[in-house]
């Protein structure tokens, strides 16, 4: 077996536990989970998602997107709805009280992005971006093709 410090999953981990360590503060501050914090991202860049692509885009089981969504939409920061041609389909998008609060925490996530990036090195940073991306293509497609 490889050695701990080259297990890729854990090297992964420890880099997530590093950025949000940067980030976790100001998502307590507001009140605002991680899992969350997520959805308002992504829900941020369109108009409207339906619900399945959405916990695909930001890594989120169902059932646990399902429960989060119920929560927000309580809190008026989402709206759901079923889709007009298949309502199997389940509609999400941002309200006005959710992008507020996104826009009230973006500059503070901004800064933090800018602090890692700076610690980093842009080049580097980009490059990291690039490399994961690439990682990420190429994993998708070895698992899709199955085990060997």
């Amino acid at each position: 077996m490889r050695p701990l410090e080259h297990s890729l999953p854990l090297k992964l981990l420890m880099a997530r536990e590093a950025v949000m360590e940067r980030f976790r503060p100001h998502l307590q501050a507001a009140g605002v989970t991680e899992q969350q914090w997520r959805v308002f991202r992504a829900l941020c860049e369109t108009d409207e998602a339906e619900a399945g692509a959405l916990a695909e885009a930001i890594c989120l089981k169902m059932p646990s997107l399902s429960r989060i969504l119920a929560d927000l939409s309580g809190e008026g920061l989402i709206n759901r709805r079923n889709g007009t041609e298949d309502r199997r389909l389940r509609l999400v998008s941002i309200t006005a009280k959710g992008r507020a609060l996104v826009e009230k925490m973006a500059p503070q996530s901004e800064a933090e992005y800018a602090l890692i990036q700076n610690a980093v090195g842009a080049e580097a940073y980009a490059a990291l971006m690039a490399d994961l991306q690439s990682a990420i293509d190429k994993l998708n497609s070895l698992n899709q093709a199955g085990p060997d």
